[in-house]
């Protein structure tokens, strides 16, 4: 891995181990979960299908240097728009820096904000793992909380202004992510990637929270809960023309294969991969799984992208 730094913001660079990559990708994390949580994944990605993988803290994460006040400053309901314009940005210097073809691919929110920066850059190819596809009911109860401004109610934000913020040791954070249900099916190396990623050792050997949970809640508060007036604000010969790849879990509650029709009458170059032996942390919890549709999704013959939608196990 090569730490690259553009405008005081650290890039992580991940490459092939072996042969010349001929595409670039850019990896938006997810919501509560610093880039190098995927330090591991993010390599074996890189080395098995020959591309450059580049990701980043977003604001308010991990080592990020950007700040969180500013995303407030147009209502809460603008912050994930700030985040777009940061990954927006950051994969413009980075493909004048690195000319050739390029994807933009991210992980639940990180995915969201890879697909609306797509409207707007030269990408022809975006890879969304288990992003929020909320099914119509449930969609509709909270765009009307949205509607009404109502706080606190979002199922994710609760745990998250609840997390822990400071163990005493290495070890104690250890224990408890291993005992917590979130964490269960991870492997231990993607737990220890994802306390040096998330966590300062202090200089008593305690390990403090590095982002604060009530930006974390927020985050999950200000995701709209119907994206079609957003996709509608997308240009419709982008969206025809973008290749789509949406990976998710087979026990995911997030990525509702229900919607999967109304996510293709927007995008009809969009493929649907289902990753067995996983939630919506799948990445984490079957990362073979995750390399094999990424096999898929980046085919030796760029010309091989399916069409239409279709249902796979991989």
């Amino acid at each position: 891995m090569k730490t690259l730094l553009i405008d005081g913001i650290n890039i992580y660079q991940f490459g092939p181990t072996s042969g010349q990559a001929e595409r670039s990708v850019l990896f938006a994390h997810a919501t509560g979960i610093a880039a190098l949580s995927y330090k591991e994944i993010l390599q074996r990605w890189a080395t098995e299908h020959v591309v450059n993988v580049f990701t980043f803290d977003a604001r308010g994460h991990g080592e990020s240097t950007l700040e969180t006040k500013q995303a407030y400053e147009d209502g809460l309901e603008s912050i994930p728009w700030k985040l777009c314009d940061d990954l927006k940005t950051i994969f413009s210097k980075l493909k004048a820096e690195f000319p050739g073809l390029w994807s933009l691919a991210g992980h639940s929110l990180g995915g969201w904000l890879s697909l609306y920066a797509a409207s707007e850059v030269d990408v022809e190819h975006v890879v969304l793992l288990d992003i929020p596809l909320l099914p119509p009911s449930s969609a509709f109860l909270w765009a009307t909380a949205c509607l009404f401004k109502q706080r606190g109610i979002h199922p994710l934000s609760r745990p998250a202004r609840r997390r822990k913020r400071l163990f005493r040791t290495r070890r104690e954070a250890l224990i408890a992510f291993k005992r917590n249900p979130f964490f269960r099916k991870w492997d231990e190396r993607h737990i220890n990637h994802y306390i040096d990623a998330n966590f300062e050792t202090q200089s008593d050997g305690a390990l403090r929270l590095r982002h604060d949970p009530e930006w974390e809640a927020d985050l999950f508060e200000s995701q709209p809960a119907l994206h079609t007036p957003l996709f509608l604000k997308m240009n419709s010969n982008k969206r025809k023309i973008v290749r789509v790849e949406l990976i998710a879990g087979d026990q995911s509650k997030i990525c509702d294969p229900a919607s999967i029709r109304y996510f293709h009458q927007f995008f009809p170059r969009m493929r649907w991969l289902v990753v067995p032996r996983g939630g919506h942390m799948f990445p984490f919890e079957n990362t073979a799984g995750l390399m094999s549709a990424l096999a898929l999704a980046f085919p030796k013959n760029t010309e091989s992208f399916l069409t239409d939608v279709e249902l796979k196990a991989v």
